[in-house]
C-alpha cells in the first residue's frame, strides 16, 4: 500500500492522521516512510524538512487511546509491528481488522514544501533483529563519597533504543549502577514501552522511576510515576496545560525539560501545572544559566516548584554528536530525600526534597532551616572545597561565603522580608556546581 501528500509551510508543527484499512486475518504490518529535503531534528537546524511518524491502530486516535501503538518521531522512519514482536519504540500485539492511521508531524518544513511517502507491507515476513542481552560490569575502584543517611543519587532524564537513544533500557540500568546511581528516572519520548523492558530495578541495580518525555512542539515536559502515554499533538498551551493537570491529577510529578535556548525552549506561557523545573540539564555551561532564570522567575512570583536536574543522556555505545546532551549519565545528579523507594522518591520529587549537583561524586548541598534559631537556615557542604557558597532569595544574593574543606557548614539569618532563600555553589570560574531547593520563609 502507498500513501502520498505533502505539507506546505503553513502546516508546520500541526499533526496529520492519514487513514489507511487493514484486512482481517494478517499477522505483521511493516511500515516505511520517506520524503524530500530532510534534516535533522536539532533546532539549530533550519532550511529542509523534519517528519515525525507515529501509528494508531484500529481502536482509535482519541487522547489515551489504546490504539497508538507507538511514536518514533524522525529518529526512525522504517519500522515493524508483529503480534509477537515490534521494532522499538512501537509496541507489538495483535493486527487488528479495520481503519488504522498513520501520524504525521511536520515539525519542519522547508521553502520547497514537504512531499511524504510511506508505504505499508502487509505479511511481509520481516524477522525480529538480533539484539545483544549481554552487559559488562564495570566497577569504580573509588568510592563515592557518603551522602547523608537518607539521601539517593539519581539521574531523571534518559534515553534509549525505545526513543532515539542507541542502548537497550537494561544497558542504561547497568551503566547507571556503574556511575553510582541509587535511581533512575527512565523518560523516552512519547511512549512508555521502555518501561516494561526495564522492570523495577533494584538490589545491585537503580531503582527504576517510570516515566515519560512528553514531547510537544512547544516544549518537552516529563512525567514520573506514570505507566501511559499523554497528548502532545496539541502544541497549545491549554491543550498542554490540560493534559498536565490530568497527568498530575492522575499521581504522576510533572516537569518542565530544558526551558533554554536550543534546549528545545518551553515556548508555553501562563502554564502552571506542573511540579518542578530542570533547571540543570546535561552539563552546566550547555546554557543552563537560561533554565535556571526561568525557575528562579517562577520562584519569586512564590510559585513552589522544585528544582531537578537530568542528564539527557541518549548515547552509550559511541560519543553523542548532539551537543545539547551529556555524554554521561549523572551529569547532573539528582539528590533525593527518599531512600530507595519509587513513592518516597515521588513524593520528595513534590516536595522539593532534593538538589542538584554536577555529578554523583558532588559536591553536596544540604540546606535546611536552622532548628536551634527562628529566621535562619543551616547550610552544610560536602566535597565543595573552593567553591564559594551563595544565598540568595527573591532580592537576589542575600550572603556569601568560601568554602574550606570537603565537611563544612554554617548558619545564615534570612532577611525579614525575605520569601525564601535557596543556596548554590559556585566555582571559581563562575559556574554553578550545585543548587538547592528553597527553604520558603513560612517553613522557617
Amino acid at each position: 500500500m502507498l500513501l502520498e501528500g505533502a505539507f506546505a509551510p503553513d502546516h508546520e508543527r500541526r499533526y496529520a492522521h492519514v487513514p489507511f484499512d487493514v484486512p482481517a486475518g494478517l499477522r505483521q504490518l511493516h511500515v516505511r516512510c520517506s520524503y524530500n529535503d530532510r534534516i535533522d531534528s536539532d533546532p539549530t537546524i533550519a532550511g529542509g524538512n523534519t517528519l515525525d511518524i507515529g501509528l494508531f491502530d484500529e481502536r482509535g486516535i482519541a487522547d489515551g487511546s489504546p490504539g497508538f501503538r507507538g511514536w518514533s518521531g524522525s529518529n526512525k522512519l522504517e519500522f515493524t509491528i508483529d503480534e509477537a514482536w515490534a521494532t522499538p519504540p512501537y509496541r507489538e500485539g495483535k493486527i487488528g481488522a479495520g481503519r488504522w492511521h498513520v501520524l504525521l508531524g511536520p515539525y519542519k518544513v522547508g521553502p520547497r514544501g514537504c512531499d511524504w511517502r510511506v508505504e505499508i507491507w502487509f505479511d511481509p515476513g520481516v524477522r525480529a533483529a538480533w539484539r545483544s542481552v549481554g552487559v559488562a560490569r564495570l566497577v569504580d575502584p573509588e568510592p563515592l563519597p557518603q551522602a547523608r543517611k537518607g539521601w539517593v543519587r539519581g539521574d531523571l532524564h534518559c534515553h534509549t533504543v525505545y526513543s532515539d537513544g542507541d542502548s537497550w533500557p537494561q544497558a542504561l540500568l547497568h551503566a547507571a549502577a556503574e556511575a553510582g546511581l541509587d535511581l533512575l528516572g527512565v523518560t523516552d519520548h512519547n511512549n512508555v514501552a521502555h518501561q516494561l523492558e526495564y522492570g523495577p530495578g533494584g538490589g545491585e541495580l537503580p531503582v527504576v522511576v517510570p516515566g515519560i518525555e512528553v514531547t510537544t512542539y512547544g516544549g518537552h515536559w516529563n512525567a514520573w510515576g506514570t505507566d501511559r502515554w499523554w497528548e502532545f499533538r496539541e502544541p497549545h498551551a491549554a491543550a498542554v496545560e490540560r493534559t498536565m493537570r490530568a497527568a498530575a491529577d492522575a499521581g504522576a510529578v510533572v516537569s518542565v525539560c530544558h526551558p533554554k535556548p536550543f534546549g528545545p525552549p518551553w515556548e508555553y506561557e501562563g502554564i502552571s501545572s506542573f511540579h518542578a523545573v530542570e533547571a540543570w540539564n546535561s552539563d552546566w555551561l550547555k546554557l543552563n544559566s537560561a533554565a535556571l532564570a526561568f525557575w528562579e522567575e517562577r520562584l519569586r512570583r512564590g510559585e513552589r516548584v522544585s528544582v531537578v536536574g537530568g542528564s539527557d543522556t541518549h548515547y552509550l555505545r559511541r560519543p553523542d554528536p548532539d551537543p545539547r546532551h551529556s555524554q554521561r549519565l549523572g551529569v547532573p545528579t539528582t539528590w533525593v530525600r527518599a531512600g530507595r523507594n519509587v513513592a518516597a522518591i515521588l513524593a520528595a520529587l513534590r516536595d522539593g526534597a532534593t538538589f542538584v549537583s554536577e555529578s554523583p561524586r558532588g559536591p553536596q548541598l544540604y540546606l535546611d532551616p536552622d532548628r536551634g534559631r527562628a529566621g535562619r537556615v543551616s547550610v552544610e557542604v560536602r566535597d565543595g572545597a573552593g567553591a564559594t557558597l551563595q544565598v540568595l532569595s527573591d532580592s537576589g544574593t542575600t550572603a556569601a561565603a568560601p568554602v574550606v574543606g570537603m565537611l563544612w557548614d554554617r548558619t545564615f539569618d534570612v532577611p525579614a522580608a525575605a520569601r525564601y532563600v535557596r543556596a548554590q555553589l559556585v566555582s571559581s570560574t563562575g559556574e554553578v556546581r550545585a543548587l538547592s531547593n528553597p527553604v520558603w520563609a513560612d517553613r522557617l
